[in-house]
């Protein structure tokens, strides 16, 4: 641990002043976006909304972020970063804190669509903020960074969710949970804001040179590519909505575990996640980004196969924080990995396209979780799963395998 935390500091260092500024910026917007998700549908059961509301609810937010990801990325190619991260956060912020205020469903549909809209902007920005502010040197370590304080965010923003409706009533400011839950959200709005202020400190960085319309770039761009990289992020999306939405499901209906139980072992896999992201630089550095995404995403299978045969809580748990880790270690890799193997004028092009591919097929597997699960077993999304994982591993393989970048380091 303390090799790591040396090998950490050293690349640390390399870091611009752009992109600290933005880490932190992160992690307040982080913080205040984790307690708003963890709090929002229990401040609509509270306030009398039914389940199939709710929903619908989400559906619109998810339609709100795959509409916008191609339109965000022609944005980001006549726009300085620094804009879109201040706009989009307040835009997000305004959303949000509407559909907390709007008691009537059919707003509450219309905000949550544009607040996830310019989520999903300021979200879209970061891979190609890094490109334009890193060198290659310091870039694994960077997107690794990043995606460690994302978890580190949440597990912040998760303990703040649930402390902050009990401390309010505690303080008799209230004696409504609903109210509670409602405050609780406002200062969650108000916790995100604050990411605006080491927004504003960013040097703003030459934005690259188009000087063709968007038509003709868009018959230019890589294709050949950019559609290779998508379809295993399309397949392992896919995989991941039939199974992780319906995680905490699977350990009540299964195992008859309580809520605080399930609870725990969310915790201690947030921290999983963190030591595995912090991690991964040392993983690349020995096997390239290429084997580093193919060997995580193949041994998160056997694990998978645990979950779906065990009748063993223990063991259960064991290989859910196992595959979880696993999994989520090589996504700040693949990210990195699609910005090295793209055309500096490409990297919002194919950030946007990936997160359209990542949201889409994790929106429509999760619908079609549901119904497995109900119909079936949770067995049989996980062995869905494992074929869908399976594919994705050969297909990164398939595609790259003579590619320099999977050595990069």
């Amino acid at each position: 641990m303390t090799k790591l935390f040396k090998y950490y500091n050293l690349h640390l260092q390399y870091f611009s002043r752009n992109v600290k500024l933005f880490l932190i910026g992160g992690l307040f917007n982080g913080i205040g976006f984790s307690v708003f998700s963890l709090l929002f549908n229990l401040y609509l059961i509270e306030n009398g909304f039914s389940e199939a509301e709710i929903g619908k609810i989400l559906s619109w937010g998810s339609l709100g972020s795959a509409l916008v990801a191609i339109p965000a990325a022609i944005l980001l190619e006549r726009v300085h970063v620094r804009k879109v991260l201040i706009i989009s956060t307040i835009l997000a912020s305004l959303a949000y804190f509407m559909s907390i205020y709007s008691k009537i469903l059919s707003f509450i549909f219309f905000f949550i669509f544009f607040a996830n809209m310019f989520l999903t902007v300021y979200r879209v920005s970061i891979a190609p903020f890094f490109m334009r502010n890193s060198t290659k040197r310091e870039r694994i370590f960077l997107f690794s960074f990043n995606g460690a304080i994302g978890i580190l965010s949440q597990l912040i923003g998760f303990m703040l969710g649930g402390y902050l409706p009990k401390l309010l009533m505690s303080l008799n400011f209230t004696d409504s949970l609903a109210i509670a839950y409602e405050w609780s959200l406002y200062l969650s709005v108000i916790g995100s804001l604050i990411s605006i202020i080491p927004f504003f400190k960013i040097k703003q960085m030459p934005i690259p040179e188009t000087r063709k319309r968007f038509i003709n770039r868009f018959k230019d761009y890589s294709w050949q590519i950019i559609i290779r990289l998508m379809i295993p992020r399309l397949l392992v999306g896919m995989g991941a909505g039939l199974i992780i939405p319906f995680m905490n499901l699977y350990f009540k209906l299964v195992f008859g575990a309580d809520s605080s139980s399930i609870g725990t072992f969310f915790s201690i896999l947030q921290f999983f996640l963190f030591l595995g992201m912090i991690s991964t630089p040392f993983f690349v550095k020995k096997m390239g980004m290429l084997r580093t995404i193919v060997l995580t995403q193949l041994f998160s299978i056997p694990f998978m196969f645990i979950l779906a045969l065990s009748n063993n809580l223990s063991l259960a748990v064991i290989a859910f924080i196992a595959r979880g880790t696993l999994m989520n270690l090589s996504q700040p890799v693949a990210s990195n990995f699609e910005m090295e193997i793209v055309k500096p004028n490409e990297h919002a092009f194919t950030n946007a396209v990936s997160t359209l591919s990542w949201q889409g097929s994790w929106t429509i597997s999760a619908l079609a979780g549901g119904y497995i699960i109900e119909k079936y077993s949770f067995a049989w999304s996980f062995y869905i799963t494992i074929v869908l994982y399976l594919l994705s591993s050969i297909s990164y393989f398939a595609f790259f395998r003579n590619k320099k970048s999977q050595t990069a380091q």
